[in-house]
């Protein structure tokens, strides 16, 4: 069994949405060996690097990281390779339709994955692409960007996806992951009240 791992590593040089220097995680050596031992204090926000995001964080009353059952955070996944697009719509998940499943993760690797994350101008799931999923079914959606939509107003795309109990998953590092089929896992935080939670996301090949 083959073990990929595709979490962004953490620290102050981490890749934020659009730039952000706010949302730049922040370590600071607040105990050295000299004093018995090695401890940094890490300064977070929910939403940078690979993460997930809670029902909380669009919606309310919604659940927050800490009421989500485990099993939410794990299950066969299908990734898919949609190059070209800046933009991902119904129409390029149709091709896909056969193998899309309520208890099945997609994951999108776009060209995201051969780009500067904190680009403004980066690759992203329309309204019509969320619709799309929302019908047809999927146990969470993930994608190689650090954000699924690009702010649009009232964040349709989040709000379709969570209101149907699909988990999003951000910021995935998929460059060397083929398309095909896997077994996904990436476990938040135990946040209480949390609108979401960094995960290490890990991808099963079988």
């Amino acid at each position: 069994m083959e073990i990929i791992d595709i979490s962004l590593p953490l620290s102050e040089e981490t890749p934020t949405y659009k730039g952000r220097k706010e949302k730049k995680p922040r370590l600071e050596r607040i105990r050295t060996l000299s004093q018995g031992a090695n401890e940094t204090r890490l300064t977070l926000e929910t939403h940078t690097g690979t993460h997930v995001d809670a029902p909380l964080h669009m919606l309310s009353p919604a659940n927050s990281i800490d009421q989500l059952p485990l099993s939410s955070f794990l299950g066969p996944a299908l990734v898919v390779e949609i190059r070209g697009v800046e933009a991902i719509a119904a129409e390029h998940l149709s091709p896909f339709q056969q193998f899309l499943s309520p208890q099945q993760f997609l994951i999108l690797k776009t060209d995201n994955s051969f780009s500067d994350l904190s680009r403004e101008n980066f690759v992203y799931l329309t309204v019509s692409g969320a619709s799309y999923l929302a019908q047809q079914g999927a146990k969470g959606v993930g994608i190689d960007s650090l954000g699924i939509e690009r702010d649009q107003p009232g964040h349709p795309t989040h709000r379709l996806l969570l209101e149907k109990g699909i988990l999003i998953f951000e910021g995935l590092y998929l460059r060397e992951v083929e398309p095909g089929f896997y077994y996904f896992l990436s476990f938040p935080l135990k946040i209480k009240e949390g609108d979401g939670s960094p995960t290490r996301a890990v991808l099963f090949r079988m």
